[in-house]
């Protein structure tokens, strides 16, 4: 059958109706390969859309309801109960930003998602100068509650380092923001937007850090971590 209006169907029919198996292509190019009742997609069916993500699983009355995965086509991929056409139920989202959530959804948004980012530990490390040092970061809810559902999020910091003297201090920045090559925020389900912001170290020729005149000296002085800015997601 050829629409007027456009698109093209081509499977079984009942009294001038869609009713059964069939494939359909509407006047938007989306295409849907499945089931059909009275005119619309109702059982298991697989949808690709115009923009590339592809959807396959449960339908009723033209709606995208029960059980099915959704795969995006910027990677991102969903795979769960839907109701109504949207995330609705438990599920998982694995999104093309490294974030997880695992959990129940409710209009297309995870009920107990992470609100922010909390850095575990003293305000102020002291370490010894070219020694590692570890961060503990943890994901809470509106509550306080630990959001246990989620994970996989990518935390960059933003850190400045300083000389500790005796009389006085000279900072020193080891790391500085990559604004060149800032990319475009990734908005996510989560109710946060990812923004890669690389972490590039001095040019070269760049000022080390030293002692300031009367200390110790550069190899006896103890570094304290300064953190510039806050932990992006």
């Amino acid at each position: 059958m050829e629409y007027k209006a456009g698109g093209r169907y081509e499977g079984e029919l009942s009294s001038g109706m869609r009713e059964g198996l069939g494939r359909l292509v509407d006047a938007d190019g989306q295409v849907y390969w499945g089931l059909f009742h009275r005119n619309r997609q109702h059982g298991q069916g697989r949808t690709v859309f115009r923009n590339g993500d592809e959807y396959e699983g449960d339908w009723v009355q033209g709606q995208r309801q029960g059980h099915g995965v959704l795969r995006c086509a910027d990677g991102s991929t969903y795979e769960g109960q839907w109701h109504s056409d949207v995330f609705s139920g438990l599920g998982s989202m694995a999104h093309c930003s490294g974030a997880i959530y695992r959990g129940m959804w409710i209009n297309g948004h995870p009920v107990a998602r992470a609100t922010r980012i909390v850095i575990l530990g003293p305000e102020v490390l002291d370490v010894a100068r070219g020694s590692p040092l570890t961060l503990t970061a943890q994901l809470l809810q509106d509550d306080g509650e630990v959001a246990t559902g989620e994970d996989g999020r990518v935390l960059e910091i933003c850190a400045g380092v300083r000389y500790v003297q005796l009389a006085a201090y000279s900072d020193v920045s080891f790391f500085s923001v990559d604004d060149g090559h800032a990319q475009t925020p990734i908005q996510t389900p989560f109710g946060f937007q990812c923004i890669p912001y690389p972490l590039i170290s001095p040019p070269a020729g760049a000022r080390e850090p030293r002692a300031a005149p009367g200390s110790a000296g550069a190899d006896s002085a103890v570094l304290k971590e300064d953190p510039g800015g806050l932990p992006g997601e």
